[in-house]
């Protein structure tokens, strides 16, 4: 699993979420981008963004 934001600021804290969910722990910020979304058909989660385009 490659978690990266490419975003220098952010990579510190999205890299602590994804070792503590390869670690068997569960991260609710990480929820919208769960593997079994696909099978759900659940693909665009509904964004919080005051911005259009996110």
């Amino acid at each position: 699993v490659i978690a990266d934001s490419n975003h220098g600021f952010k990579m510190i804290g999205v890299g602590e979420l994804v070792a503590h969910e390869l670690l068997g722990g569960s991260s609710d910020l990480l929820e919208p981008f769960r593997y079994s979304r696909y099978a759900q058909g659940k693909l665009h989660p509904v964004s919080n963004s005051p911005f259009p385009w996110s």
